[in-house]
């Protein structure tokens, strides 16, 4: 098994890898439509494990940097399929940029929350009980929750009815869920009782919009957002300044 020490050694590992690819990307050095060397050449260049490469590839994937076709090989994205926000190409995984997403979707959020406790519907509720449940079921099972986490929130934005606010949080994607994008080293009994945590503040907005209550309702994602944000400056040292 692998200890907190090796695991902490092997995240910051990924995250230069990550920086690095995707400075060769913003510069040009990798042109869009170009396919990235092998998986055994970048282990050799970067002097990582293939671990730590698979890690990296995946968080670049998730940045909408890099796509692989199966098969074939991995290639830099063309800018046509980038966001037009500019979002997927910022996200690098620092702690810093981690915060800065959070403090967009206090914003975002707590109004999408305002607005699905009065335009939500019977099939909307039911979608974020079935996402609570998912989460629920993960953290029985000793896995991460990342996947009925993000539903949870793109089903209040669905919910509101607006659908910028919707394409907003798609755009991001699993960039919502900070835990996705930074390894916080915590034993497991103490990520389990972290997920909990997560999942009954998840409950307390639901209620809040089942109750129909605006006010409550952002109330309910501001406390969690705000609480997700102090946990990532604790565990990772982040300062204010962001």
């Amino acid at each position: 098994m692998m200890d907190s020490g090796m695991r902490k050694a092997a995240g910051s590992l990924t995250q230069q890898v990550v920086a690095h690819i995707s400075s060769l990307i913003e510069s040009g050095t990798l042109a869009p439509g170009e396919k990235l060397p092998p998986e055994f050449e970048i282990v050799r260049r970067e002097g990582v494990s293939r671990t730590v490469v698979r890690e990296a590839m995946s968080k670049l994937q998730a940045a909408g940097l890099v796509a692989t076709r199966h098969g074939v090989g991995t290639f830099v994205c063309e800018l046509a399929e980038r966001t037009d926000f500019g979002l997927e190409r910022r996200a690098t995984g620092t702690a810093e940029d981690v915060l800065a997403v959070l403090e967009l979707r206090l914003g975002l959020e707590t109004e999408a929350a305002a607005l699905a406790a009065v335009r939500r519907t019977d099939s909307h509720l039911e979608a974020m009980r079935l996402a609570m449940e998912a989460f629920g079921d993960e953290i029985v099972t000793g896995q991460g929750a990342i996947d009925p986490d993000l539903r949870f929130h793109l089903e209040i934005a669905r919910a509101a009815g607006n659908p910028y606010m919707l394409d907003i949080l798609t755009t991001l994607g699993l960039k919502v869920i900070p835990r996705s994008r930074f390894q916080i080293d915590e034993q497991e009994p103490q990520r389990q009782e972290y997920l909990k945590r997560i999942n009954n503040e998840h409950e307390d907005i639901y209620n809040a919009i089942v109750r129909a209550d605006p006010e409550a309702s952002r109330a309910a994602v501001r406390n969690h957002l705000g609480n997700s944000r102090e946990r990532m400056k604790q565990a990772t040292g982040a300062g204010e300044t962001l």
